[in-house]
């Protein structure tokens, strides 16, 4: 009996909260019926679903931000083209290197400026958990970098150091492929 109590007081409740069930916070889920691009995939790929159309080629979602590639981190690519859709990105802040700073602070980005002053340990101690990867395994790797400094930053942008996703740091020291951040830490920059 009390069971049947406490449904017929629940039951309406979540009834209605079922009725919501795609409304809320996320707005590809609240897109149904606001004719968005999202709004509309759903229900192409309903009808899809159904065999009664096609199955739609592209899901459209709407990204915060534009991340930048590897490339751009590094310094090497081109101005990306601007599209009327396409957010314009803010090239990454250049600083200046001292006249007495050396060769390698004057050709690094500023993101490994800021990535060497901000790890203290050396080169070769471990402070980063690694499991699976070899020596080898890592050299080969290295190889299909065109420097140090662009293996560190594509490192650096797939997630290290916390995480090493393409075996690059065996030591887990936070440094690959031979890159040292000493002469950057020297610089004063």
């Amino acid at each position: 009996m009390r069971n049947l109590a406490i449904l017929a007081l629940l039951g309406p409740v979540l009834a209605l909260a079922g009725c919501g069930e795609n409304t809320g916070w996320n707005p590809n889920y609240s897109a149904m019926h606001n004719g968005s691009p999202y709004a509309e995939y759903l229900q192409a790929r309903e009808v899809a679903l159904h065999g009664k159309g096609p199955v739609p080629k592209v899901i459209p979602i709407a990204l915060p931000a534009q991340a930048p590639t590897a490339a751009q981190i590094a310094g090497t690519a081109a101005k990306p083209r601007a599209s009327a859709a396409a957010r314009p990105v803010p090239a990454p802040a250049t600083a200046s290197p001292p006249a007495g700073a050396p060769a390698a602070a004057q050709a690094a980005t500023p993101s490994l400026v800021r990535y060497a002053q901000q790890e203290s340990q050396a080169p070769g101690t471990r402070k980063y958990q690694r499991s699976g990867s070899s020596e080898s395994a890592a050299a080969r790797a290295c190889r299909s970098y065109a420097s140090a400094d662009v293996a560190q930053s594509a490192f650096l942008a797939a997630g290290g150091p916390v995480i090493d996703p393409r075996g690059l740091d065996p030591d887990g020291d936070g440094f690959v492929c031979g890159w040292d951040p000493r002469p950057l830490r020297q610089s004063g920059l």
